[in-house]
């Protein structure tokens, strides 16, 4: 039930005004408090809510005259910036005072996209932009002002140069595809081994995401536990995964990520409809106006559908056919629930990534250990460039990656899906009559599955 409220409130925030997306998620959480079972996860529902009505308020676009008069903002980088497709570099960041250029300063709130020439501009830096807004939300700035340098982005920006510098023995674009994997960054724009993953609807495989934590986590987990013992190295495993999480400039999806681990990791008792719920809320007080952005929506969305579908899609194809489809179904479980938000937001989709994710994810999940190895061991350059080759290869195929402009193609993955659960109902109820003679019953309810990290890491 949670996850089908979270993806309601989503939907209402992207597409809704506050006063509408407030007032209806309470009325969706207030039933529950009349079931005394219930009271824990109502509360977890309200503080829930709680949570989407802070990041509707932070997300809200105001300032107190035209922004037209504007000239010098004050803002939060919420992501790293980047260079994008066009060559020009830019960052979303959080909007909290403006200036009118005639002596007139006010508080001011929203989120923004910044263009600079600045090209180092990294999550949670506080800076002062000096421009004018282009094109509603877009500023162009002239010039770009440091307001504070804490210690932390010195640590960040120490970490990182320390990467670069092990990296640059890469060829360029082997190195290029590191340090994407590794920072999510980017020096020349989008590279064509993205622009390709996203043609082929496996961009999220390239993102910074629980992928990335599970490979560290097995690679550390081992070591760690040959000294401290298996289930300390789990908690101990956290501190190097915080430390990435932070090098990575608290990116959405690597957050949740984290703090789902977490959740599981020191409290493995709670359900997993808590343990999404909670992560969240959590993620709402620490990055509120993160989870507004497209990454955090696609991550939450992908998580939902995986809990909700995944499983059950890989138990009715054993139940069917004998043989389990793990990466196929997990793919359609996470697309059935983001395509109608990445229909809205480009006006088509791709169920290519069906097809594509399984050999692309591992290929790019073995590229992303070697290169946690090479940092390191001295591994030959050679091994990148060869998995590179492969991976550019596969990626290159022009095999179903059309993309799709009308919702026929995602009704029939719907349609597909309903037609496996309903078969697996009807042979499973053909199998209980055929045994109710023999006094034999398969209806007994057996005790939920509660999902591995390993299954969560995947998104």
């Amino acid at each position: 039930m949670s996850y089908l409220f979270l993806i309601l409130i989503y939907y209402l925030m992207l597409f809704s005004p506050a006063f509408v997306a407030s007032p209806f998620s309470l009325l969706i959480a207030l039933p529950f408090l009349f079931f005394s079972r219930a009271r824990k996860k109502a509360i977890l529902y309200m503080f829930l809510m709680l949570s989407a009505s802070r990041i509707l308020d932070v997300s809200l676009f105001q300032i107190p005259f035209s922004m037209d008069n504007v000239r010098e903002v004050g803002i939060i980088a919420i992501e790293d910036g980047a260079v994008k497709r066009y060559g020009k570099y830019g960052f979303p960041a959080q909007l909290y005072y403006a200036h009118d250029g005639f002596g007139l300063f006010s508080s001011a709130s929203g989120e923004i996209y910044v263009y600079s020439a600045k090209e180092e501009v990294r999550a949670g830096d506080s800076l002062s932009c000096h421009g004018s807004f282009r094109q509603g939300n877009f500023f162009t700035a002239d010039k770009v002002f440091a307001i504070e340098d804490g210690a932390l982005r010195k640590v960040r920006k120490h970490g990182e140069a320390i990467l670069r510098k092990r990296l640059s023995l890469l060829p360029e674009e082997e190195g290029n595809l590191a340090l994407m994997l590794l920072l999510a960054l980017s020096d020349d724009g989008e590279a064509e081994v993205t622009a390709l993953g996203r043609e082929k609807g496996v961009s999220h495989v390239f993102a910074l995401s629980g992928m990335h934590l599970s490979l560290i986590s097995s690679l550390l987990i081992p070591l760690i536990s040959s000294i401290a013992g298996r289930r300390r190295a789990e908690k101990i495993v956290m501190l190097p995964l915080l430390a990435f999480t932070f090098l990575s400039g608290f990116r959405a999806s690597l957050l949740r990520a984290l703090i789902f681990r977490a959740l599981f990791t020191f409290f493995p008792s709670m359900e997993r409809e808590d343990v999404f719920a909670l992560t969240f809320s959590i993620h709402a007080m620490l990055f509120p106006q993160s989870l507004m952005r497209a990454g955090a929506v696609f991550s939450y969305l992908s998580v939902a559908g995986l809990l909700l579908l995944s499983e059950r899609l890989e138990s009715l194809s054993f139940r069917i056919l004998r043989i389990r489809f793990s990466f196929i179904f997990t793919s359609l479980s996470c697309l059935l629930f983001t395509i109608p938000y990445s229909y809205a937001i480009f006006g088509e989709y791709t169920l290519s990534g069906i097809i594509y994710t399984p050999p692309v994810n591992f290929l790019v999940s073995l590229y992303m250990a070697l290169l946690l190895l090479f940092l390191a061991l001295p591994i030959p350059t050679a091994v990148f460039t060869f998995l590179y080759s492969i991976l550019m290869r596969v990626l290159s195929l022009r095999y179903f990656s059309e993309p799709c402009d009308d919702f026929l193609a995602y009704f029939l993955a719907l349609f597909v899906t309903a037609l496996l659960i309903l078969l697996s109902f009807l042979k499973r109820r053909k199998i209980a009559i055929m045994l109710k003679p023999c006094g034999i019953s398969i209806t007994r309810r057996r005790k939920r599955r509660q999902p591995c990290l390993k299954d969560m890491d995947s998104q």
